[in-house]
């Protein structure tokens, strides 16, 4: 699944991907300024990742990824910002 500008969503369609049967424990990634050189990507669960981006300063825009997919980031980071 993967869902463009749903930062201000994001509690939401976590809970709600729950509630319609997707376990807590769904791999989810939200990428900031995505092929930017400010590009940012956090990554969690359907259940920690509204905690983590309260405690994160993000900024639109965003994209959502959720699923197994997101388990594949490390393997596949092909755009790293320059430093």
């Amino acid at each position: 699944v993967v869902i463009y500008m749903g930062l201000n969503g994001l509690p939401v369609i976590c809970r709600e991907l729950q509630a319609h049967g997707m376990s807590a424990t769904t791999p989810i990634a939200l990428v900031e300024k995505g092929t930017t050189p400010e590009q940012k990507v956090i990554i969690g669960t359907l259940e920690d990742m509204p905690e983590r981006i309260a405690s994160a300063t993000v900024r639109a825009p965003t994209l959502i990824i959720v699923g197994e997919v997101v388990r594949l980031h490390e393997k596949l980071a092909w755009f790293e910002p320059a430093l």
